[in-house]
């Protein structure tokens, strides 16, 4: 099997390793937002032509922000200030939301560890953000004149600029709005620090991205093969926040690390260097007369993580819970081998990983009974540090095999060979090499020890598993599960069916079998909620949905904030915070 089949059959197995490869990428020929205007233009006669411009037109306010004194504006923490404060975020959570929905004062959704209320100051205050704007020498009747941008496809940001852009001209600035394609707005200027103001949503669950988003090192020019992940959008730089953020990684106690994010969350609220505005919602539909009770893991915004906790009612149960089903509705027309292990899929149903993380950022055992090292000195200190792990007895594969620790080394060294670059946050090079000591035991052999190297065993496939089959010949029915369930039947197009995996060694979901129902009409979908055809279906938030569906006496809803947050970002690009 060459080496091009099997890079491309880990793009399968592996999709979860690239979750957290940033969508964004740097530009370094990227161009300048702003042209200058001609203060004038000259007839061929020599004489000056004079060109009256509508106030309200492109032309009219391009050449009013040329004529600013302060090129730099949002250098200027007064007008940052005097942003925030102008914003009315109440009522753009309720005309979004509804009663839904819910301002956000963290860069944590309410739910987590780590939420901390730190933009509370900036509740809606006009006069106060006219205070804050006088001092930098603008207002009313001397306007200030800056852009904001967004992504072009997306109804609800352009709602969002409209509604920040109201409430920014009461105060005194005047907004000039202009959205780009997605792939165009995050490269060519987000990326490039080509905007002023913007808006996006960044994923925050355990804030172990937070380091590359505000360090200094990280500013996207100073990425390199050695600093990699320089997503620091903002450009903002601040020694505080520094020294705030490497504190966090050094230390391993949740609380310290709790109040360390509060402090950093204290500080960028400080400096105004962005404006959470809320967590996107994460909604489910379930049908009542099928499933009593569902428990969703929001910290990831996963569906399946607890499904151990689910209950399916009296009716449901009659026959036996092993011959019980509930179809879940699946937007789209099909799944693929990748799908399966995308973690916003079924990845939780059939595979479990060596550790998974918890709210607080902590990596907890799943796989792994324990870890210990072989030596008594300082871990950063000690060269070829040696870990060696444990896993848990009576773990197995789908097909009654064992777990064992030349699975572990097999999926590693198979990652390390065949792919050079795998994205994200994940440096194998740390690792020198995994050596087995025995069935259930292996050691970690480092080159670099790094605090978070648990991440690099966030999945494992058996040994030899990846060369058994030309990538054309790979079928979802050749996945080899080790979680509570595994693929019984898929048909493309149509369904894909779990059933319970008998070798499972954790505890035992109360559903039997789970069938997906493929549509990619979500209208037909809603339809068979309805009718009781589906007993679960994922939606995307819509606030006449939401209350249609709160009409019907037979389906539940559970809408709560996921940890996409949505936020106003200032860019400071070439000036310092």
């Amino acid at each position: 099997m060459g080496k091009k089949n099997i890079k491309i059959l880990l793009a399968f197995l592996f999709i979860m390793i690239f979750l957290s490869t940033c969508i964004f990428s740097c530009n370094k020929n990227s161009f300048e937002l702003f042209q200058s205007l001609d203060d004038g233009a000259e007839d061929v006669s020599g004489n000056d032509i004079v060109i009256e411009m509508d106030v309200k037109s492109k032309e009219f306010f391009l050449e009013s922000k040329e004529k600013q004194k302060n090129k730099s504006p949002l250098n200027d923490i007064n007008i940052r200030k005097a942003i925030f404060y102008g914003i009315d975020r109440e009522r753009i959570v309720k005309e979004l939301f509804g009663e839904y929905g819910e301002v956000l004062n963290s860069l944590f959704s309410k739910g987590s560890y780590y939420h901390n209320q730190s933009w509370r100051e900036y509740d809606y205050d006009p006069d106060k953000a006219k205070d804050f704007l006088s001092k930098a020498g603008y207002g009313v009747d001397n306007p200030l004149y800056i852009t904001i941008g967004s992504i072009d496809n997306s109804d609800i940001k352009q709602r969002i600029e409209e509604m920040i852009k109201e409430d920014l001209e009461k105060i005194g600035i005047e907004i000039w709005i202009f959205n780009k394609p997605s792939e165009e707005w995050y490269q060519d200027f987000v990326a490039a620090g080509n905007y002023e103001l913007g808006i996006w949503s960044i994923y925050n669950f355990d804030g172990s991205d937070l380091n590359s988003s505000f360090s200094s090192e990280k500013i996207p020019p100073l990425e390199t093969e050695q600093n990699k992940n320089c997503e620091n959008f903002y450009w903002y730089s601040s020694s505080d926040a520094d020294e705030i953020l490497k504190n966090i990684t050094a230390k391993k106690d949740d609380k310290e690390r709790k109040e360390l994010f509060g402090q950093l969350q204290d500080t960028l609220a400080d400096n105004a260097v962005v404006l959470p505005l809320y967590s996107r919602l994460f909604s489910i539909a379930y049908n009542n007369r099928k499933i009593k009770k569902i428990d969703i893991d929001i910290k990831k915004n996963k569906v399946f993580f607890n499904i151990e906790n689910w209950r399916l009612s009296e009716e449901a149960e009659k026959d036996g819970i092993e011959e019980s089903e509930v179809i879940i509705g699946c937007g789209g027309e099909s799944c693929s081998p990748r799908d399966l292990f995308n973690s916003n899929f079924i990845r939780d149903l059939i595979s479990e990983s060596l550790w998974e993380t918890n709210e607080a950022g902590e990596y907890e055992p799943v796989l792994v009974e324990e870890t210990y090292t072989s030596s008594e000195e300082y871990i950063e200190n000690v060269p070829n540090l040696e870990v060696i792990v444990l896993l848990r007895d009576k773990i197995f594969w789908q097909n009654g095999e064992p777990i064992t620790s030349e699975d572990v080394k097999y999926t590693f060294e198979t990652i390390v060979e065949y792919i050079d670059n795998m994205g994200g946050d994940k440096d194998y090079s740390k690792i020198k090499e995994i050596e087995i000591i025995d069935e259930r035991r292996f050691k970690v052999i480092f080159n670099e020890y790094s605090e978070d190297w648990y991440k690099l065993f966030d999945t494992i496939v058996p040994r030899g598993s990846l060369a058994e089959k030309e990538i054309d010949n790979i079928t979802i029915g050749d996945i080899i599960a080790n979680g509570p369930y595994k693929v019984a039947e898929y048909r493309e197009g149509e369904y894909l069916l779990l059933k319970k995996n008998e070798f499972y060694s954790g505890v035992e979901s109360g559903v039997g079998n789970i069938k997906f129902l493929f549509d990619s009409d979500i209208n037909n979908l809603i339809g068979m909620l309805g009718e009781g055809e589906i007993d679960l279906l994922s939606v995307l938030f819509d606030l006449d949905l939401m209350r249609d569906l709160e009409e019907d006496k037979n389906i539940n809803l559970l809408v709560k904030p996921g940890n996409l947050i949505e936020h106003l970002a200032v860019c400071l690009k070439g000036t310092e915070s």
